[in-house]
């Protein structure tokens, strides 16, 4: 007897703190596509026994088809869902969106209502018309050092909030209250950086690559870390795909004869920004083509803003060169002083 070979069908997921609807795109019997508010869905707990559910409703409701998922990121709760299903069946392909590219194409679709299940089933013929790659394995170490990272900088806000409330306090009571405060915040940031510090360690490759961004003047160890944990190696990418990833890449928006304005994109990683916000103006001071470079949109008549973040994005490109040549910031321009 001969055996149908199985057809791929895209499952599109909207994932929420507690549930997720799971939506399949499947065909008709004439083999055409159904009408997107017709497809199957299902609700269920995110957790482990509604993802047990979830996976046993497909191999019922579904035996001759293979999946491949297509969610939105909605941050812990998209990953979350995704570690589950790879932790229960490994080679089930998960791809993870944007969320603006989602959002746009819903709203393309001019569907009559927005709900939690028709965002999964308008996922899951996202995932049929545009076939998403799927979403790389985490890697433990780069996610240890993002939770670190993002934790030692809530900390830090929370600390300097606290630092600001100082002036204004005069009962002697709570002026003792909030320097313990920030006394118990400096300690936590402490323990936080030394933690970072082991988990960079215990990963060669990340340990390398952060001693090469900090031969970068003005870049610091912590900031280092923070580029690894928000990007990953910057040897995957190229120039333009890192200032992308970054938010810096310029944005011109341009409409008749009225609007003609050119601003940061600021898709990227924020967190990446403000790493690079804190260590620029250190580095413009001594770097010379950075300092050209801002001395030079300055007086050009461009605001310190401006030039500052162009030399940010400048100084993150400067950072991945010592990364990709795997040469040190010294090493790489003295190769260029003696070319010259």
């Amino acid at each position: 007897m001969e055996t149908r070979e199985k057809k791929n069908v895209w499952i599109g997921a909207d994932v929420s703190k507690e549930t997720f609807f799971a939506a399949v795109d499947i065909l008709d019997e004439d083999d055409s596509r159904k009408a997107i508010n017709s497809l199957p869905a299902k609700e269920f707990n995110l957790t482990e026994t509604g993802s047990d559910s979830f996976l046993k409703w497909l191999a019922e409701s579904f035996p001759e088809y293979h999946f491949s998922i297509v969610m939105e990121s909605t941050g812990c709760y998209s990953k979350k869902l995704s570690k589950i299903l790879h932790a229960k069946q490994g080679d089930l392909p998960i791809s993870i969106l944007n969320g603006r590219l989602s959002s746009n194409f819903v709203k393309s679709l001019g569907l009559p209502h927005k709900t939690d299940k028709s965002d999964a089933q308008a996922l899951a013929r996202f995932g049929t018309e545009r076939s998403p790659k799927p979403a790389l394995p985490d890697d433990p170490d780069r996610e240890s050092l993002k939770e670190l990272s993002r934790e030692r900088s809530a900390l830090l806000k929370a600390q300097a909030a606290l630092e600001n409330r100082s002036d204004s306090l005069f009962d002697t009571f709570t002026q003792k209250v909030n320097d313990q405060a920030i006394a118990a915040l400096n300690l936590q940031v402490s323990a936080i950086e030394k933690e970072m510090e082991r988990c960079i360690k215990a990963n060669a490759e990340m340990q390398h690559e952060a001693g090469l961004m900090k031969t970068v003047p003005g870049i610091a160890l912590t900031s280092a870390y923070g580029f690894l944990a928000e990007l990953g190696s910057l040897k995957q990418y190229s120039s333009r795909k890192l200032s992308s990833m970054s938010g810096l890449l310029p944005y011109t928006f341009v409409s008749g004869t009225s609007v003609n304005k050119t601003c940061l994109s600021k898709r990227g990683s924020a967190r990446v920004r403000q790493l690079l916000y804190m260590d620029c103006m250190t580095a413009v001071n001594k770097i010379p083509e950075l300092n050209s470079q801002y001395q030079n949109l300055v007086s050009r008549g461009k605001t310190k803003m401006t030039a500052r973040c162009a030399c940010m994005r400048k100084l993150l490109l400067i950072v991945r060169a010592v990364v990709v040549e795997d040469r040190s910031y010294e090493k790489i321009h003295e190769k260029k002083a003696k070319i010259a």
